[in-house]
């Protein structure tokens, strides 16, 4: 459209005004040509709008002949040369990126079929109830590990002789926590059979140095955190796994062992926890009464008694704790699971081996989290959402920022599989600070050497 005030180029001048500057004319020289040929006076830039409207359909197409404009060629040519480095550079993202996944990959098989084992436990008799009642069902115990922290230091003198920590305390506390399930396991014995032992790893087993004061004040690094904490978890679990038949170890990742400042959505599972899990598995494999499930995925779901249960670390909540803000965000994610139950036919459809390959199931009972170092509880209907305590305890930034701190404490549950959740206990960690007795954190410079 021409703007107000502005004269229309006569048609008999439209074809010669396009062969002109196709030629080469500059628009004053078009201006002037009008001028003398047909005394109509329109400014350059008026004929310089007209020529892209006419000329050209989009931004580099042509109405008339585009070999013969020089200016054509040299944006193709441009835009030709933008594309292929895009290609090339996409190219290689997605080579480099598809490497990286079978690196990561390649390296998760190596830590599992390479890596040295501790020897086998040999399976423990369990005495049968005495005062069994006739006809009832074996139960299921379940044992949370979570916010270990390892490689934390906590200060007695900066807490008023509140708390302190460091990794040899981890690892007594561990050693009496490993203790204290079995003596539980042997008291409910009395009347009941135990087979199954779950111990769902929640994330934060390691301190990490997502903040520059842990950084500063860690007792170990990420990787020393890292090994540390898993050779002394590993046995732990080959300790307790004589008493059972079975023992489930289910993990999910939390925060404070990232690799990265801001917390990740995507590839959270590239996390020193995660690698924690996968040496404990290599650890343990020997045993072989222990299943591990270690998923990619932030949450998981387990099956126990019957109950689908959510595991997670509680980081992805807003709302600092609060029970609403918890109890919104766990409701908000069993939306986003039923969701799923709408997809499963295109789910089947995919190149997976089946719906639970992803480690979600469509549906939970109850939720077992860490995250927030206490021990509570909050009722969501078809069963209860436990937050199950830290290993740690309270800390510096707890009683300053927070105000509030919490004895070191897990939690252990009991599932039937008619009735579902029928009983609670919680272990008191800080009991054990001053015990002798705790597993052999010693590794030597070839790590291999600790387990022969």
């Amino acid at each position: 459209m021409w703007n107000k005030g502005e004269t229309k180029i006569p048609a008999k001048a439209q074809t010669e005004l396009i062969r002109r500057r196709q030629a080469g004319a500059t628009w004053t020289g078009l201006s002037e040509w009008l001028k003398s040929v047909f005394g109509i006076e329109i400014h350059r830039t008026n004929i310089q709008r007209w020529y892209d409207k006419e000329v050209y359909l989009g931004e580099d197409e042509a109405i008339i002949d585009p070999e013969l404009d020089p200016t054509h060629h040299i944006k193709m040519g441009k835009k030709a040369e933008t594309y292929k480095a895009e290609a090339k550079y996409f190219k290689k993202l997605y080579e480099t990126t598809i490497k990286d996944q079978a690196k990561q990959e390649i390296f998760e098989e190596s830590i599992i079929k390479l890596a040295p084992a501790f020897d086998k436990a040999k399976k423990v008799k369990v005495r049968k109830p005495s005062g069994k009642i006739k006809g009832s069902s074996a139960q299921s115990m379940i044992a949370p590990l979570t916010d270990t922290h390892v490689g934390d230091r906590v200060e007695s003198d900066q807490m008023a002789g509140l708390n302190h920590y460091n990794i040899d305390i981890f690892n007594r506390r561990l050693y009496g926590w490993a203790n204290q399930v079995l003596t539980l396991a042997e008291l409910r014995r009395n009347s009941v059979e135990i087979d199954e032992l779950v111990v769902p790893m929640l994330g934060d087993m390691i301190s990490g140095d997502i903040h520059e004061e842990l950084a500063r004040t860690n007792v170990d690094n990420c990787m020393g955190q890292m090994i540390r904490g898993a050779n002394l978890i590993a046995q732990a679990l080959i300790f307790l796994a004589p008493h059972f038949n079975k023992v489930r170890v289910a993990c999910v990742v939390g925060n404070h062992g990232r690799m990265t400042r801001k917390p990740p959505m995507k590839d959270k599972h590239q996390d020193w926890d995660y690698m924690l899990y996968q040496w404990i598995s290599a650890f343990c494999k020997n045993q072989t009464n222990i299943e591990f499930h270690i998923p990619k995925t932030f949450s998981t779901t387990i099956e126990v008694a019957n109950r689908q249960i959510l595991l997670t670390h509680g980081d992805f909540i807003n709302g600092a704790g609060s029970g609403t803000a918890i109890t919104k965000g766990v409701l908000n994610m069993r939306n986003v699971l039923q969701f799923r139950r709408g997809l499963e036919d295109e789910i089947r459809n995919l190149e997976v081996k089946d719906l639970e390959e992803a480690g979600m199931s469509t549906y939970f009972d109850s939720v077992l989290m860490g995250h927030f170092h206490r021990i509570d509880e909050i009722d969501i209907g078809t069963g209860n959402i436990h937050i199950c305590g830290c290993m740690k305890g309270g800390d510096e930034f707890a009683m300053q920022r927070v105000q509030a701190i919490n004895k070191p404490r897990q939690l252990v549950l009991y599932y039937h599989p008619k009735y579902g959740e029928i009983g609670k206990e919680i272990i008191y960690l800080n009991r054990y600070d001053a015990t002798e007795s705790q597993f052999n954190d010693i590794l030597p410079e070839v790590w291999s050497q600790n387990l022969v």
